[in-house]
């Protein structure tokens, strides 16, 4: 965090009290707390000091994937609450999933009015961001909603920094990667696989080549040239992505934060010719490099994932599986930007837009209203804080509305879902980098022209395809004629600039 946020921190301590918690302390602050089955009343003002004639200010706030069926309904009940609440009602607009990035990125850039967004899907959001188009949160936040400012840790706020500002509300959920090997439950139990122990590649190759015993017909591990390994960069590599397209990282484990290309590290490539090996071996499905989706079988892949998440991922499987976590949770900002809210920058209701997000964030009601919509209309609890959902009238993507951690948890995973989430979260460590932000301005030419090389190799490498010592010297030459360390050099000057070396 940049010292002017830390000071403003260390002076809002003192003013910071009724209705804040901290991150660890296990349970999210609800101002108005629901536990029970009745919608909580909104408090009358001390004194009787109700003002009156207040005009209640409605927001426009622009959101991704399709539109609730019964948006109309819920909003409806929201505003109704809000309303009483802090005297702000919301108008919810939702772009499509395969829309959202051009329509949002059109609209901020013509001036049309909203008040607030979903960040992370906005087509090019860290340039918008740096040119002024999103309003600066960094003494918003703390003076303006201060129990948002201390709910969500420092870590986020650093991750969404960018130019010096805090340009929008981090989700405080997920936000640190942590990297699972998922399995098919009936499939290592019955091959004896100590799943609980693998970590590496070279502890998951004995489990493969077992599993491959078993069914010769069949690969163990299903990849496509799209992905290869889920994560396969951060997770297996420990790099921190500055950039992808070409790749452009720090070690997670490198204090001084040198930026390196992964090409040239010798733990990759030693990882790569692994993945070679098994691919000459028929642990991998020979058509990795061109295949474009993998079936949804499979013995084992990996996935970034949460405590609890084996209810979820047997659901979309369709199969039972079982997990053990590998890697983090790591913050990084790439990890951190993959889900928060602007502010327009020429919203005449900043503060208000401010003080909706923190009741989404602080308030239990609010909160669960809008991601599960109308309590025995759209969903009914089985417990405290547990529910069934109903029918398909609700269904809003939760994770860009704000935190997971005053949400009910969905049948049949276990009530403590979130709270061991936010306990796993508090083990977290961040890269060195974390709160930078590239800026390929000065590069962009040579940006351009070293991803298209990158992606004629990259698939190949990273299914184990081809050969790396013979492929990878090749695309760098490639690379390095193209600009590629003219690319390193200015992240490195960047990010030398941010950590004030």
């Amino acid at each position: 965090m940049n010292k002017k946020m830390k000071a403003l921190a260390l002076l809002l301590v003192g003013i910071m009290s009724v209705g804040t918690m901290t991150a660890c302390s296990g349970e999210p602050a609800a101002e108005t707390p629901a536990t029970d089955d009745s919608k909580p009343v909104a408090e009358e003002p001390a004194d009787g000091a109700k003002e009156e004639n207040k005009e209640t200010v409605n927001l426009v706030w622009w959101t991704i994937g399709g539109e609730p069926k019964e948006l109309a309904a819920v909003v409806e009940e929201a505003n109704k609450y809000t309303a009483e609440k802090i005297g702000v009602t919301v108008d919810i607009k939702y772009a499509s999933w395969g829309e959202y990035g051009e329509k949002l990125s059109q609209i901020v850039q013509s001036g049309e009015s909203y008040d607030m967004a979903f960040g992370a899907g906005i087509n090019n959001y860290q340039d918008l961001a740096s040119k002024g188009y999103f309003a600066d949160l960094s003494e918003l936040v703390p003076t303006v909603a201060p129990a948002l400012w201390d709910f969500i840790p420092e870590e986020l706020w650093q991750g969404m920094t960018i130019s010096n500002k805090i340009i929008g509300v981090p989700a405080y959920k997920d936000s640190a990667q942590a990297q699972y090997w998922v399995w098919d439950k009936e499939l290592v139990e019955k091959l004896g696989i100590d799943y609980e122990n693998i970590n590496t590649l070279e502890e998951l190759e004995p489990a493969l080549k077992k599993i491959k015993e078993n069914d010769p017909s069949k690969y163990p591990l299903m990849l496509q040239g799209l992905e290869g390994i889920n994560g396969f960069m951060v997770t297996i590599n420990k790099m921190d992505e500055l950039l992808t397209k070409p790749y452009v990282s720090v070690s997670f484990d490198d204090p001084s934060a040198t930026v390196v290309s992964p090409w040239e590290q010798e733990g990759v490539m030693n990882n790569l010719r692994t993945l070679h090996k098994w691919f000459n071996e028929g642990l991998i499905n020979p058509d990795a490099a061109t295949l474009t989706e993998t079936p949804k079988y499979k013995a084992v892949n990996a996935a970034q994932g949460y405590p609890h998440a084996d209810a979820d991922w047997s659901r979309s499987a369709e199969y039972p599986v079982v997990s053990h976590k590998f890697f983090g949770p790591g913050y990084s900002t790439r990890t951190i930007q993959g889900s928060f809210i602007v502010v327009s920058e020429g919203s005449k209701h900043k503060e208000e837009a401010v003080k909706y997000i923190e009741l989404i964030n602080t308030d239990k009601y609010l909160r669960n209203l809008l991601a599960f919509g109308i309590e025995n209309q759209h969903y009914k609890k089985t417990g405290e804080n547990t529910i069934e959902v109903l029918n398909d009238g609700y269904g809003a993507p939760a994770y860009s509305q704000g935190t997971f951690f005053n949400m009910y948890v969905t049948d049949p995973a276990p009530a403590e879902k979130w709270t061991d989430l936010q306990k796993q979260l508090e083990e977290s460590f961040s890269s060195p980098a974390l709160g930078f932000t590239f800026n390929t301005e000065k590069v962009n030419n040579q940006v351009a022209a070293c991803a298209n090389i990158q992606a004629k190799y990259e698939p190949s490498l990273i299914t184990g395809s081809v050969n790396p010592d013979e492929v990878v010297p090749k695309m760098l030459e490639e690379l390095n004629k193209a600009g590629y360390q003219d690319i390193l050099a200015e992240a490195q000057a960047q990010l030398d600039d941010y950590l004030g070396k």
